[in-house]
């Protein structure tokens, strides 16, 4: 029972360690798998499915290929039919159970994918099959192998891994029971899922903009240096909002609104990258279309200070007049008309390490 609480600790302080987004394939790192599945024998084997043991220890030389040796047994598979064999110059029949044992030594490719913690992956290699039965001769021969299968990383160090493999023998025995002369090979497909666990090694990070998220992850690249970024390696936004009232039916910026569009400005000249749409409003005196050309002149009237007083660029202010259609006060009363006689923006930038 303590054997048993130890082993369920041991297992929750790996899948608690950092999150995904430190989970990665990693250079010169290690890694052992234990896997359970189920073995599929083909039919001239005479052998039925049965569940299967995965163990494997492998080597990443990078982040993409790696070498791994994993073995395979499956202990207690059915033998169907009845068997032909030759003991001591007898021929005999017989029923019974057979153990499979199996080996392969790959070449591994894990694909690069945008997700930083799914990783697919596919092998080739070579190995062996050792088939030990009760009642037929024994079966032993060299194989090809194939894999192909993905890993999940939990974090750093912990990832479920899901793989389907086949192991095909190069050597023919006689299989089939009815005729001794009949001979085949052993293909042993594999099915399983289990943990991948990854020591040592680097993230081999390649860091193109420098921005501290490596490229193989990195969702916005070209981020210009200095730029603070989120996990993924995207600007953080920040905003700022201006705010201007006008006189009736006038479109000039009083006095005291003059430091707002300084603020504004010196916004936009820390934020390179950052835009503003300056959007004007009137209260509902008058008509319609009149309202919306005179919000119009306000805007453009922030927009020209912007352009003329502190030189920021035309592409970067947006000058929208939305009329009497969107008030944030009742137009029945006069400071409430006042308020409705406006204009506003939302700046928008990213936010610089300074």
């Amino acid at each position: 029972m303590k054997a048993k609480i130890a082993l369920l600790a041991l297992l929750v302080f790996f899948l608690s360690g950092p999150g995904p987004a430190e989970a990665q394939m990693k250079e010169n790192s290690f890694h052992f798998s234990v896997l359970g599945g189920v073995i599929l024998p083909n039919n001239q084997s005479r052998l039925d499915n049965g569940p299967a043991i995965l163990t494997g220890l492998g080597y990443n030389f990078s982040r993409n290929w790696g070498l791994e040796l994993m073995g395979t047994f499956a202990p207690n598979v059915d033998n169907d039919g009845v068997a032909h064999f030759h003991n001591r110059k007898i021929w005999r029949s017989g029923e019974g159970d057979a153990d499979v044992s199996m080996a392969r030594l790959s070449a591994v490719y894990h694909l690069n994918l945008a997700s930083e913690n799914f990783v697919p992956y596919l092998s080739l290699g070579v190995g062996g099959q050792w088939v030990k039965r009760q009642a037929y001769a024994d079966y032993n021969s060299t194989a090809g192998t194939a894999a192909l299968g993905f890993k999940y990383f939990f974090n750093e160090v912990v990832a479920l891994r899901v793989e389907a493999s086949d192991t095909y023998g190069f050597r023919k025995r006689n299989f089939r029971t009815s005729n001794p002369e009949t001979r085949g090979r052993l293909n042993a497909p594999v099915i399983a899922a289990g943990l991948t666990f990854q020591f040592g090694g680097s993230g081999a990070c390649v860091d193109s903009d420098k921005d501290g998220v490596c490229d193989i992850y990195d969702k916005c690249p070209g981020t210009p240096a200095g730029y603070k970024v989120d996990a993924d390696g995207c600007p953080i936004t920040v905003s700022i909002n201006l705010l201007i009232n006008f006189d009736f039916d006038k479109a000039v910026i009083k006095p005291e609104y003059y430091s707002e569009v300084q603020k504004v400005a010196d916004f936009l000249n820390s934020h390179p990258l950052s835009t503003t749409v300056v959007e004007g409003h009137t209260d509902d005196r008058g008509s319609e279309e009149y309202n919306e050309r005179l919000s119009q002149r306000r805007a453009d009237a922030v927009k020209e200070s912007l352009l003329t007083r502190f030189n920021i660029d035309p592409s970067r202010v947006q000058a929208v007049g939305y009329g009497e259609s969107r008030p944030i006060a009742d137009n029945s009363t006069a400071a409430g008309r006042a308020e409705n006689r406006r204009v506003v923006g939302v700046v928008s930038g990213q936010d610089i390490d300074k």
